[in-house]
């Protein structure tokens, strides 16, 4: 019999030998070695390990074969070979180039679990309450989830060398707390993202992943101990490699032995700067500097310094042994400096000092590695997805979950311990989790032990908190300047959002589709708070799944389908918060009022104000904010499967009848495209729907000729032909129906465009404002909102899903129903869809950005939530689309999805509605599936029936006197 053989103890990193020592992970090793850059943008540059707790995605690298891994997360054990992750020379691979990133699920159905209590996150907070938990006298069933391969968290993070010096306090606390935990029947899932939380049936659901696969964790109480993640500060080169966050310094220190750098400056707000510097001298490599914003050694602080001593001596006697070992080792200490910015070329080497008063000179320090942080932020993108009210953090920016004494949220059955629901350091988080533990099993009938000293710990952590952190107050920075990188993932800067801002973006969701802020894999956890203080709002990017990228192939899971698209309830209006809603300019007269500023509103009022009439465009969110600005860009010219045939349920004739239209359409964007001289990023790639059995063959070629009949271009091709035009669609498919004339185009640059160009012909467009109520009289139309009143001889109804409820205003019965949709993208890819791809039998629509990212729909549907105003998505429609998707691409089982959204759609009788309101003079709806492509053509139509007084002949058989 063969002898096992040893993991080898290095692997091989661009074609060099990288040693890897016990415990080690990829990014220990290679900062070890040297090797600082390891993810490289679209837009080339370079990238490393800087948050250290897998939340930036910075530090990403080709593992064996598979893309995009997290070095800091990635165990070195067993790897081979590893390649930084280069996103501009993804579209060079080829067929076959991707590995598969997960599993396919068991029975492809998706393993569930009841469980009485759910804890998310093994840190202090998170440990003891699963310790107080299992005190309890009861058999409930105890899961403790964690992303890390060990409990612990930042503060109690291991160590992990195989042979090291005595441990000091803190690691043995750690040690201690998890040999308590493998005593107890608690079952502790480490290395299980969380990448879904929702309330699903009146209960909570969580999808959970792992190397394993994917489940689904139905908990009947859940306590959120997910811990927060530091706050950079944003200046010209913080996204250098070498540039890293002081925990993610300490990381390395304290559980590989590993100090980061050679000539490190340490520069930030707060005591843990002055840790690491300790656990660097200890490790041999004192740093440079540590350059401290606040002054906490001024003689103003010794109220706080007794305060600090009272309430916790052991922690103010080890602060000032901190400080006198750092002064030992001749470390400088700069009190009331600040990082003014950091150059290097590939990676950091030299950093601007200031004092922050403005006296003195600024100093420049050469380095190689530069730690930061200043502060913390809660990790609460969970809490908002389950609905859990949150409260903004005034310095921040960003949101913090609302909790009370007991750690009890605005959900009964959830409950947040620890900095998850705003910072409080170790101690407070260990007695958070006693609380919170005991609250969760009051509700689940369950006595607990008492938590009286857990209290009395919490009150004393609070205190000293409250006077640490008056030691070390700080003065919030200067605004950033234009140059400095704000969306860290998508290189977006200050500059772009302010320009953007100018030209009327109005809240984040205008901001991200203008300028692809938020839209990396870290989701905005560091761009949103900086970019929602620019707007002046109390907002984050709304929370979607998946809280993390998750690989496609361990949710592709099949789901029964249908025809067409479902209706779904209107949510109730919720209007953004604004601080300034007394400012908001809305006229009391125009010409024209047009409801809706999606694309066939925008279309509507750019011909209306072209033609001289005073036009004013009312929406109750944003500019493209709603399904013109979520929709995936496609420009569709046939029919999809479910728009033809039996599963219309009678609509077909009604929707052939649409696409002379799409075709009219099309030709009309490029028209645009061409006058306004801007990119729209128009491709007519062509359009390829594919069979894979003989039933749809026969069910293209009826379309087919359906569609030629139409006057549309259209054929029905073979495998080979198939193979010519996508070289990576599956060979299952074995025929196409293939139209040159369809295309993409990006409607996050489209629809400003030609608003702005409205604009400039006068059109005045009024956001984040509330129709409550439309009336008619002596011709005039007045129109009753959140900002007033406004009259108007002409009218247009382009809301959308929302349309019929303004219809309903008037006394109408207009038959345009909401039905949700969703999208999802994916990271950047190779070329694997070069036209867009659809299916002949099942939802599906697919095509490939500009940048990279393959857009995955095809009317799967969402839902509406009322909490928030918005569609919301559906955790089966992902996993029902995303099957759908790897069956025609298979390469899609070797990415990650990224996020998904959701937008509301249109639905009335498969045919689109516009022309005059019967019996209201001046008045005229517009709306239409298939709203986007169609756009411009229909706002076209619909300003000309205002201009001249009637619908042209040529569009009659879409007038809403067909429902008569």
């Amino acid at each position: 019999m063969k002898a096992d053989v040893p993991a080898p103890n290095h692997f091989e990193f661009e074609g060099e030998q990288v040693e890897i020592n016990p415990g080690d992970t990829l990014a220990s090793a290679l900062g070890r070695a040297g090797c600082v850059v390891q993810r490289i943008t679209r837009t080339d540059e370079p990238r490393g390990v800087f948050c250290g707790i897998g939340l930036c995605h910075d530090c990403l690298v080709n593992v064996d074969g598979r893309q995009a891994q997290r070095a800091c997360m990635t165990s070195a054990k067993g790897v081979r070979q590893v390649y930084r992750h280069r996103e501009a020379a993804m579209s060079e691979g080829s067929k076959g180039s991707l590995e598969r990133l997960a599993p396919q699920p068991k029975d492809a159905v998706m393993a569930e679990q009841g469980v009485d209590l759910v804890i998310i996150g093994a840190g202090p907070a998170g440990l003891a309450a699963a310790l107080h938990a299992a005190k309890s006298e009861s058999s409930l069933s105890i899961l403790l989830i964690d992303e890390r391969a060990y409990g612990g968290g930042q503060y109690f993070k291991p160590d992990l060398r195989s042979s090291v010096r005595s441990k000091d306090q803190q690691h043995r606390a750690g040690d201690a707390l998890r040999a308590q935990l493998a005593q107890t029947h608690v079952t502790h899932l480490t290395g299980h993202t969380v990448w879904y939380a929702q309330q699903e049936k009146g209960g909570i659901a969580l999808g959970v992943l792992s190397d394993h696969g994917a489940q689904l964790i139905r908990p009947k109480a859940l306590i959120l101990a997910t811990g927060a993640y530091e706050q950079p500060p944003m200046v010209p080169g913080w996204t250098l490699p070498g540039v890293m966050t002081v925990g993610a310094a300490q990381s390395m220190v304290r559980s590989y032995g590993m100090v980061p750098g050679k000539r490190v400056v340490i520069a930030g707000n707060g005591p843990l700067g002055l840790q690491l510097a300790c656990e660097m001298i200890s490790a041999g490599t004192p740093p440079l500097a540590i350059v401290e914003r606040a002054n906490p050694s001024r003689f103003a602080n010794i109220a706080s310094l007794a305060s600090v001593a009272w309430n916790a001596p052991d922690l103010a006697l080890k602060g000032m042994q901190m400080h006198a070992m750092v002064k030992r080792a001749g470390v400088e200490i700069l009190e009331g400096w600040q990082l003014l910015g950091c150059t290097g070329n590939g990676r950091v080497e030299a950093a601007t000092f200031q004092p922050i008063n403005g006296t003195g000179a600024e100093r420049r320090l050469a380095l190689d590695t530069l730690c930061v942080g200043e502060g913390f932020l809660p990790q609460a993108e969970l809490a908002r997805s389950l609905g859990c009210a949150c409260d903004q953090d005034g310095g921040s920016g960003f949101l913090v979950p609302r909790r009370d004494d007991q750690c009890s949220t605005s959900e009964p059955d959830i409950w947040i311990a620890g900095d998850g629901g705003g910072m409080g350091g170790a101690r407070a988080a260990l007695a958070e989790g006693e609380i919170a533990a005991s609250q969760a099993l009051l509700w689940l009938g369950t006595e607990s032990a008492s938590t009286k000293k857990a209290k009395a710990k919490l009150a004393r952590s609070k205190r000293f908190q409250r006077a640490l952190w008056s030691i070390y107050a700080a003065p919030p920075r200067d605004p950033a300047s234009d140059e400095t990188v704000i969306c860290r993932c998508e290189s977006v800067s200050f500059g772009q959002v302010r320009k953007a801002i100018a030209e009327g973006a109005s809240d984040l969701g205008a901001l991200k589709r203008q300028t692809r802020l938020g839209m990396g894999r870290c989701q905005g956890r560091y761009c949103s708070g900086p970019a929602a203080r620019l707007l002046g709002q109390p907002q984050l990017f709304a929370p979607q799944a998946p809280a993390r990228p998750v690989p496609i192939a361990a949710l592709a899971l099949e789901k029964p389908e249908w025809g067409g698209h479902r209706q779904s309830e209107l949510p109730r209006s919720r209007l953004p918060e604004r601080d300034h809603d007394d400012l908001i300019d809305l006229p009391t007269k125009a010409d024209l009022v047009i409801i809706g500023a999606g694309i066939m509103g925008v279309a509507a009022a750019l011909h209306a104000s072209a033609a001289g009439l005073d036009t004013v465009v009312i929406d109750r969110s944003s500019i493209n904010g709603e399904s013109s600005g979520g929709n995936a860009g496609s420009l569709h010219m046939q029919l999809l499967s479910f728009d033809y045939g039996e599963k219309t349920g009678g609509r077909s004739e009604a929707l052939l009848q649409t696409l002379p239209l799409q075709r009219d359409a099309i030709a009309l964007w490029q028209e645009h495209e061409r006058a306004l001289e801007t990119s729209f990023e128009i491709a007519l790639t062509g359009g390829l729907m594919l069979a894979e059995e003989g039933g749809h063959i026969e069910f293209l070629k009826q379309k087919v000729d359906a569609e030629r009949r139409s006057g549309i271009e259209v054929e029905l091709i073979d495998r080979d032909a198939i193979r010519a035009i996508a070289p990576a669609v599956s060979d299952r498919m074995i025929a196409g129906a293939w139209c040159p004339g369809e295309g993409k185009i990006n409607p996050l640059i489209a629809t400003p465009a030609l608003a702005r160009t409205a604009k400039d012909n006068g059109a005045r467009f009024v956001e984040g404002v509330h129709v409550s109520a439309l009336s008619h009289d002596r011709r005039v139309y007045a129109v009753e909102t959140s900002a007033g009143s406004i009259v108007s001889k002409h009218l247009i109804l382009a809301a959308g899903g929302w349309t019929g409820a303004l219809g309903a205003m008037l006394g109408l019965d207009l038959p345009v129903h909401g039905a949700p949709l969703q999208m999802i993208v994916t990271e950047i890819a190779p070329q694997l869809a070069p036209c867009l791809l659809a299916h002949a039998d099942r939802h599906l629509t697919m095509k490939q950005a500009s940048v990279g990212n393959i857009i995955i729909g095809g009317a799967w549907s969402a839902s509406t939530d009322n909490n928030t105003g918005r569609s919301r998505i559906l955790r089966q429609s992902i996993e029902g689309n995303l099957w759908v998707a790897e069956r025609v691409l298979p390469e899609l089982a070797g990415l990650h999805m990224l996020r998904s959204w959701a937008a509301m759609n249109v639905d009335i009788d498969g045919a689109p509605m516009v022309g005059p309101l019967p019996g209201f003079p001046g008045a005229v709806v517009v709306a239409g599936a298939n709203g986007y492509t169609l756009g411009p053509l229909l706002g076209q139509v619909a300003a000309q029936s205002i201009i001249n007084g009637s619908l042209p002949p040529a569009y009659q058989r879409f007038s809403p006197e067909r429902f008569a």
